[in-house]
């Protein structure tokens, strides 16, 4: 994984499907972001957790709702109660939820469109760079 570009940030990508999670990553790498993957939510905990290590933040999360081990609703429910994640953005990926769980601050519905993921992701993560 390479450095993203000043301003830039690194997104977190939560989904269990490896073939979507592998390829939401290339794209996002492609348009110079730093990308970190997790298959579920517990995974993407500890990969929270060892970002927070190295003095890293992801300017924004794209969860999976439904994952075997932890799913995305209790993912959200660790994000909220945790002061050090509560404040990065969370935009859920999904095919079968209508309204994203609370505290999340969008959706995408899959299959969705490769410009609107960028622009999603470059609206979050530019957000983030100013404040």
């Amino acid at each position: 994984m390479e450095s993203s570009p000043p301003g830039v940030g690194s997104v977190l990508v939560v989904e269990d499907d490896a073939d979507l999670r592998a390829a939401v990553a290339d794209i996002l790498e492609d348009a110079g972001f730093e990308v970190h993957v997790a298959e579920n939510g517990e995974d993407a905990l500890h990969v929270f957790g060892e970002m927070g290590h190295h003095g890293q933040r992801p300017c924004l999360v794209l969860l999976d709702l439904m994952m075997p081990v932890m799913d995305g609703f209790a993912f959200m429910e660790r994000v909220r109660a945790d002061p050090r994640m509560r404040e990065v953005p969370v935009v859920v990926l999904s095919a079968s939820v209508r309204e994203p769980p609370v505290g999340a601050r969008g959706m995408l519905r899959k299959p969705f469109e490769i410009p609107v993921l960028l622009d999603t992701v470059a609206e979050h993560c530019a957000q983030g760079a100013q404040g």
